[in-house]
């Protein structure tokens, strides 16, 4: 079985300064900050550095992306592109913009229209590790109550799993 490390954290931006219900405020949800992170070990059987899979998986986004797109390539820096949860359908849209790339990852911020909302960051990367490269997933943004449910429902962990699962098939 696969080593994963999961981390989530909710952290609260403003001091719990007025009465709390069901374990936060509204005031504080507000202002609050939710995040995770996820390491995947890839099984890879081809050589493989981060950044040629960096570059492989930018070059055919559509294919290893867990979510259908309307980006058959990742667009650099400034670019938009609108993930769909059915396959074949683009209703509705989750629209992410890409602001920032490396040799090794990178970053989507979630725009107006997101179910999750507008604001989320998500940094996708290949790491090395002592047993070989990882895809690493570390998202932060507002708390949402989609995002949450997203998170503690185990479906963020799933989507990346599928994903991490698609890199080591096709390599």
């Amino acid at each position: 079985m696969p080593r994963s490390a999961v981390v989530v954290q909710l952290t609260l931006a403003a001091a719990l300064s007025t009465s709390v219900v069901l374990g936060t405020s509204v005031e504080a949800a507000a202002e609050a900050a939710l995040s995770y992170s996820y390491e995947y070990p890839l099984a890879l059987e081809t050589a493989q550095t981060p950044e040629s899979l960096t570059t492989s998986v930018a070059t055919d986004f559509r294919r290893f992306f867990p979510f259908d797109s309307d980006c058959p390539r990742l667009p650099p820096i400034g670019g938009r592109c609108d993930l769909y949860v059915l396959p074949g359908i683009p209703v509705p849209s989750n629209p992410v913009q890409v602001i920032d790339r490396t040799s090794n990852s990178w970053t989507f911020q979630s725009l107006p229209g997101h179910t999750e909302g507008a604001g989320r960051t998500i940094v996708f990367s290949f790491e090395p590790s002592p047993t070989g490269l990882e895809l690493h997933t570390r998202a932060n943004g507002p708390y949402t109550l989609t995002a949450a449910a997203t998170i503690y429902s185990g479906g963020a962990y799933f989507f990346w799993h599928v994903f991490a699962d698609k890199v080591s098939q096709a390599f």
